[in-house]
C-alpha cells in the first residue's frame, strides 16, 4: 500500500489474518480508479466500542464485520437495517458524517450468486437451506424475501424450528414462504445451499446424498476451502449447475462496496484477486 493509499475501510473481527476482504475490496477500489486502502483490524468483542470511535475518528467509509462480532457490534450502532435486525447479525457498515448503519448482506450475496452465476430464477422456486447456523437464516431470508418457497433442513430440530421462527419474523411483507424440511423434500428442489461447515478442509464428504436431488438443480456449498467441495464435484457429476461459495464470497463484497460507494464493482476483478490470494497461500 502507498503513502497515499490511506485506509478507507477495513475488515475487523478476530482471527482476522485469513480474511480474504483486503485482497477482493482493494482490488475493486484499484479497478474503480481509487486510490483507496483496505485493511484488517484484530478487534475483540471488548473493543468493538473503541474499534468504531477510530473509525469514525479516521473518516472511514465503512466496516466489513466478521466472526465473532456480527451480534454483538450492533448495540454500538446508530442503525440497523430490517434484515440484518431480524437476524440479529450485522456484517458491514455504512459510516457518514459519523452516523453508523448496520446491513446484512450475506443473504443477498449468495441470492446474488446464485442469479448470476446459477442462471436461475428464485422467485417461484422451491429451494433448500441446509443448516441452521448465522449464514443458513441469512440465505433462507433472502430466499424468501425474493419469493422463493424454502425449506430448512438441519440434524437438530430444535435448532432449525428456532431458524425458521427467525425467518418468520422479518416485519416487511415478501411472496415466499419457509418451513422446516427433512430429505424428503431434495426431489422437488431446484436450488439447494448448503450452509453447514459439512466438506470444509475435508474431502470425500457431502452433506447429503446428491442421488435424491434433481439433475437440472443449482446446487451451491457456502463452503471456499476447499473451491471444489465433494458435494459441487458429485452435483456437478449428476448434471446439476454449481456455485462455490467463493461466488456467494464476492457478491456480498459487492453489495458492501454498493452501501459505502454508491457503485457497483467488477465482481470478475474480486473474484480474480481472491482466487490468487487463495493460490499464494496454498504456495
Amino acid at each position: 500500500m502507498s503513502v497515499a493509499q490511506l485506509p478507507v475501510a477495513a475488515v475487523i473481527g478476530s482471527p482476522i489474518q485469513q480474511s480474504l476482504s483486503p485482497s477482493i475490496f482493494r482490488a475493486a477500489f484499484a479497478e474503480a480508479g481509487r486510490d483507496w486502502g483496505y485493511v484488517g483490524i484484530e478487534v475483540s468483542i471488548e473493543t468493538i466500542g473503541q474499534a468504531i470511535s477510530e473509525a469514525i475518528a479516521k473518516n472511514l467509509i465503512g466496516l466489513s464485520v466478521t466472526m465473532p462480532l456480527k451480534e454483538a457490534i450492533i448495540d454500538f450502532l446508530d442503525e440497523v437495517d430490517p434484515v440484518a435486525q431480524t437476524l440479529r447479525a450485522v456484517n458491514s457498515v455504512r459510516i457518514n458524517n459519523g452516523h453508523t448503519y448496520g446491513l446484512n448482506t450475506d443473504g443477498d450475496g449468495c441470492s446474488d450468486a446464485l442469479v448470476a452465476q446459477g442462471h436461475t430464477v428464485i422467485s417461484g422456486a422451491h429451494a433448500i437451506v441446509l443448516g441452521a447456523g448465522g449464514t443458513a437464516r441469512s440465505v433462507a431470508l433472502a430466499l424468501v424475501r425474493r419469493g422463493a418457497s424454502v425449506k430448512m433442513v438441519n440434524r437438530t430440530l430444535k435448532n432449525v424450528e428456532r431458524a425458521v421462527e427467525l425467518v418468520r419474523s422479518y416485519p416487511e411483507s415478501s411472496t415466499g414462504d419457509i418451513e422446516v424440511g427433512d430429505e424428503s423434500a431434495f426431489g422437488d428442489a431446484s436450488i439447494i445451499v448448503n450452509c453447514t461447515s459439512v466438506g470444509m478442509a475435508t474431502t470425500g464428504v457431502s452433506p447429503i446424498n446428491v442421488e435424491k436431488i434433481r439433475r437440472d438443480a443449482v446446487v451451491m456449498d457456502a463452503v471456499y476451502q476447499p473451491l471444489h467441495t465433494e458435494l459441487l464435484l458429485m452435483a456437478q457429476a449428476r448434471g446439476c449447475t454449481v456455485v462455490d461459495g467463493l461466488w456467494m464470497l464476492i457478491y456480498q463484497a459487492m453489495r458492501q462496496h454498493e452501501a459505502w460507494c454508491g457503485t457497483v464493482p467488477d465482481v470478475s476483478v474480486m473474484r480474480t484477486a481472491a482466487e490468487q490470494e487463495l493460490s499464494r497461500r496454498e504456495q
